[in-house]
């Protein structure tokens, strides 16, 4: 740890997370007003006084919006993130380590996902289910994990034949324990990185998504949301706005800084991905991606 905290990408990078992950946690204690609060006696009050943000349409307090819809930002993105990171993993080993028939059915998976953008497939499922965070989580889940699948498969084809791992074949190791004990180890250094980085584009889906209705049902606040909410006063209210453009490029740069600091800390190289058409298949096995 002493020698990530001396990197100052991911010292920067940590405490802007941390700070943001405390507000996420306790933004309900934080919050100077009861977020759903609603007084028509003080609709689009400028800051000031109790409201130290103005207030919104409504006479809802903005901090307090935001400090509470903070929890709903960061929990969808770390969701998000740990399912993506756990099923990428596991789909990539198995069709980075067995190749052959597991290969190619992951393949054929992965091409069909990556023919379009993910973003635009999360809007498709999240349209169809309905809005709604946990909506909006199994959306980003479905199609999210194509990427860490795809790297984790790369990693590990470039990993099997390393020597450590023909080392454990030839004691006679069996598949599960050369890749739990092996390869997870070799690659998972790789993904963590991969996840810190890729944290920012989650983020950036989500907040995107809930702005155009697809996310937290109102009233429940949401930095997306919040967004959306400002837009129609920026004109003559713009702090509504800018504090929640601030809060979404604070937590997109934390988690960039952070993944960026641990890229150098770790030494680790991300390799640039591409899955090859199937025709290529021969050559795949014979080179990484």
């Amino acid at each position: 740890m002493k020698k990530a905290f001396a990197n100052p990408l991911f010292t920067a990078g940590f405490i802007i997370s941390f700070l943001l992950s405390a507000v996420a946690l306790f933004g309900g204690i934080l919050a100077p007003n009861d977020p759903l609060a609603v007084d028509f006696r003080n609709t689009l009050a400028p800051p000031g006084g109790a409201f130290p943000l103005g207030t919104d349409d409504l006479g809802r307090c903005v901090l307090s919006r935001l400090l509470c819809g903070a929890g709903a930002t960061l929990g969808a993105t770390l969701t998000v993130e740990i399912f993506t990171l756990t099923f990428g993993l596991f789909a990539g080993l198995i069709a980075g380590y067995f190749g052959k028939a597991a290969d190619g059915v992951i393949l054929i998976v992965l091409d069909v996902l990556l023919a379009f953008p993910s973003i635009i497939l999360a809007l498709v499922i999240a349209g169809v289910l309905g809005p709604g965070l946990f909506n909006l989580i199994l959306a980003l889940c479905a199609v999210w994990w194509v990427g860490h699948a795809r790297m984790a498969r790369s990693l590990a084809r470039s990993a099997r034949g390393r020597t450590f791992v023909l080392a454990a074949k030839a004691c006679g190791s069996g598949s599960f324990s050369i890749i739990t004990r092996k390869i997870l180890p070799h690659i998972l250094p790789q993904m963590i990185v991969y996840s810190a980085l890729d944290a920012s584009a989650v983020i950036a889906g989500i907040s995107s998504l809930s702005f155009i209705g697809l996310g937290v049902r109102p009233p429940a606040p949401e930095w997306g949301a919040s967004l959306n909410d400002a837009r129609a006063y920026m004109e003559t209210n713009p702090q509504m706005l800018i504090a929640a453009i601030v809060c979404l490029l604070l937590a997109v740069a934390g988690f960039q800084l952070m993944g960026e600091g641990l890229r150098d800390v770790l030494a680790v190289r991300l390799p640039h991905i591409g899955i090859r058409k199937r025709r290529r298949g021969d050559a795949l096995g014979k080179r990484d991606l």
